[in-house]
């Protein structure tokens, strides 16, 4: 293994078969720990030292096989892609004849050879695309579960066109496809496809068995693969399956691209429903999986919401919706996918045959919002998805729930945009006033405004005079206050259960912070104390400055935030933020190329008073903070209850007293 190999404290944990508070413990009782070679949120190592080191201490070395393997394949990599060096070493464990493997890990696999080719492929290949989560290179399993699950039943062949590394084609295996089919753009992709989807060889040279050979596997279970095909190559310009005629195609297609072949392929009998104009790839990628399925057969598609309303591409969808083709079409939530936050919808074609025009399926799913982008709950998400369709599927209607799904007529789609986005036809649900509700709401107001004007401080006028000012950075210098920020990002989770995380846009919109801490002490997080001042690298849209000075110690301090910790004894916190606050322009930080004003509270004057003024004026400032903060909310507060009212009183909902 290459000596340039480096491990997170995360994969040094996984080597050694321990938790990563194990791999902290360590880091601070033991001298000789290796020192990391890159700081940060999360420090490197250099492996071969820690490898020495765990065997040193006589403790085990070897978490699963894959981590040696990934770790010396990324080591030695350069700049090759990783996703191409995974599909080399897929590609050469299904058959070692086919391909040679990349030269830095052919003695790791040579010791590797008595573990599944299945477990190793896929593993690597996670932590390649795990690498690359900003590009769109894999379908998620659960999505690609709940498209082959529309498509349902799963029979005979099964096509997917735009396979990248194969995840649908391997959900419609699991669902019973005979075989399996599939083009991809990428070789490397398509070589991975190839590699995941196909039995061939062990390291020993042994046939791996294939579908319905009823011979065991390694492991002495029964296991049965699909037939395979898997070609490289441009779909749309360079169809590889020129008349196959699929049972069912399930197809998550490359979107946000003009380059698909427009202007090559304005003659091409795949155009059935008209031909897309050049900014709407996705409609030419439904009509080619429409061409290569059987009269009957069924079409699922992940495609972006645009193609749902865009206006370029009305006359295909109308030809579609006329011609009986749309089943249904489902609203997913956005975020669903990692590599971007547009929403996703799954349409649900059926290439026609002697039926006729039957009504459309909406459903609107989005209100299974990820914690996270591309953290989704698809079990949940798929039962109600698969609810409404095989109720739709069975009856030809579908119980009806406010915005959540309804059967359309296809007449009552074609209107002069054919939209076909679900929440445009859904019937949106009733709000229902509680008239208590309201009355205390009323009431609430009522004492929100009469303690704003006790808030307000009293105050005379004075003559200003010159007065000596330091500034932040000099009071640092001075010891009379710390000023820290966070360099990096910290690992969060919503569901977590360790300290919350406070970021600059919670201080600054007022906000409360609702992501927990979950890493541990490598990670350097900054505990706040009560009396810590925090304040927003950016200013608010008004250019002021926000601040906010803590008063728990559960908070932990987050990305785009500067921590001012003073010593009481010489500064008073509340007269710092106000001072602070009240600081506006050039001074305290600059304008970005977009307008966005930072602030760099360092530069910051601030005037040198005795403690005893600073204090005073710190309470006048606290007691205008918390007026402004009643003053917004009272305005929050009158517009719901002003828009509710409102409401009430045209729907007979409310009626004033006679």
């Amino acid at each position: 293994m290459s000596e340039d190999a480096l491990v997170t404290a995360a994969e040094i944990a996984r080597l050694a078969n321990v938790g990563r508070a194990a791999v902290s413990n360590w880091r601070r009782r033991h001298a000789d720990f290796p020192e990391p070679v890159s700081s940060g949120g999360s420090p490197a190592f250099r492996l071969d030292e820690v490898e020495r080191w765990l065997r040193r201490q006589g403790k085990p070395v070897g978490g699963h096989p894959a981590d040696a393997l990934w770790l010396a394949l990324d080591a030695g990599r350069g700049d090759a892609d990783p996703v191409d060096l995974v599909a080399d070493i897929a590609t050469h464990l299904r058959d070692p004849d086919s391909a040679e493997p990349p030269e830095q890990v052919r003695d790791l696999l040579d010791d590797l050879a008595d573990f599944s080719p299945d477990e190793l492929i896929e593993s690597l290949a996670g932590r390649a695309f795990e690498r690359q989560q900003r590009q769109h290179l894999v379908t998620p399993a659960g999505l690609a579960r709940l498209m082959v699950a529309l498509a349902a039943p799963v029979t005979g062949t099964v096509f997917d066109p735009a396979c990248g590394p194969g995840n649908t084609l391997r959900a419609a295996s699991e669902a019973g496809a005979a075989r399996l089919a599939g083009q991809e753009i990428n070789p490397a992709l398509a070589r991975l496809a190839r590699a995941r989807l196909s039995p061939g060889q062990d390291l020993h040279g042994q046939e791996l068995p294939g579908r319905n050979t009823n011979e065991p596997d390694t492991n002495g279970q029964d296991t049965a693969y699909a037939a395979v095909d898997i070609e490289a190559g441009d779909a749309l310009r360079a169809d590889a399956f020129t008349g196959l005629q699929a049972d069912s195609v399930v197809c998550d297609p490359p979107f946000g691209y003009r380059d698909w072949g427009h202007e090559e392929l304005g003659i091409d009998p795949r155009w059935e429903y008209g031909f897309p104009v050049k900014g709407e790839p996705e409609l030419a990628w439904a009509q080619h999986c429409l061409a290569h399925v059987k009269p009957g057969g069924m079409v699922v598609l992940a495609l972006p919401a645009g193609v749902a309303f865009r206006r370029s591409g009305r006359a295909i969808r109308q030809a579609m919706v006329r011609r009986g083709v749309v089943r249904a079409v489902i609203a997913l939530p956005a975020g669903v996918l990692m590599s971007t936050g547009i929403p996703i919808h799954l349409w649900v074609l059926r290439k026609p045959d002697a039926g006729g025009v039957g009504p459309v399926l909406l459903v609107d799913v989005s209100h299974h919002q990820p914690a996270r982008r591309g953290q989704v709950d698809w079990p949940a998400l798929s039962d109600e998805v698969l609810a409404a369709w095989r109720e739709f599927r069975e009856t030809g209607s579908v119980s009806e729930l406010a915005g959540r799904q309804r059967a359309v007529e296809s007449i009552d789609l074609l209107d002069e945009d054919v939209n076909l986005m679900p929440a445009r036809h859904l019937p949106q649900p009733q709000s229902t006033l509680d008239p208590r509700a309201l009355d205390r709401a009323r009431r609430d107001l009522t004492l929100l405004l009469d303690e704003l004007g006790g808030l307000l401080p009293e105050f005379h006028g004075t003559t200003p005079g010159t007065r000596a000012t330091t500034t932040v950075n000099d009071l640092a210098r001075a010891g009379a206050l710390v000023v820290r920020h966070r360099m990096g990002p910290l690992p969060t989770d919503e569901n977590g259960v360790g300290p919350l995380v406070l970021t600059g846009r919670d201080v600054a919109t007022g906000g409360e912070p609702v992501a927990h801490f979950v890493g541990s002490e490598d990670d350097d997080p900054i505990r706040l104390r009560p009396g810590d001042l925090v304040v927003p690298l950016v200013a608010a849209g008004d250019g002021r400055p926000r601040t906010r000075v803590i008063d728990s110690d559960d908070l932990v301090l987050g990305p785009n935030l500067q921590l001012i910790r003073v010593d009481p004894s010489r500064l008073d916190v509340h007269f710092l933020a106000g001072q602070i606050r009240a600081n506006t322009g050039p001074r305290t930080g600059g304008t970005t190329v977009s307008g966005v004003h930072r602030v760099d509270v360092r530069r910051t004057e601030i005037p040198v008073l005795a403690l005893d003024r600073q204090q005073r004026l710190g309470a006048a400032f606290r007691r205008l903070e918390a007026f402004e903060a009643g003053l917004n909310r009272a305005a929050a507060l009158s517009a719901d209850l002003t828009h509710q009212l409102t409401e009430g009183l045209a729907r007979g909902a409310v009626e004033p007293p006679e």
